[in-house]
């Protein structure tokens, strides 16, 4: 799974909510995913100021594989 999270003000007349890289992940491990990638970077395609992202990848844990095979 690949997900993008983005930080920063709420452009007019859109609803968005504040939420961690760091509650994402552990969300995710909780579902027996496991982050295999994690970026930070600047807006830098459109340039707003303020507005970050951060992109997360996860993976199926191997626990989960071999309990299922169980």
């Amino acid at each position: 799974m690949i997900l993008s999270l983005r930080h920063g003000p709420v452009p007019p007349g859109r609803r968005m909510f504040e939420v961690t890289a760091a509650e994402t992940i552990r969300l995710a491990q909780a579902h027996d995913l496991r982050v295999i990638l994690k970026y930070d970077h600047q807006d830098g395609l459109l340039g707003r100021p303020g507005v970050t992202w951060t992109r997360l990848a996860f993976s199926k844990s191997q626990n989960a594989a071999q309990r299922r095979q169980q």
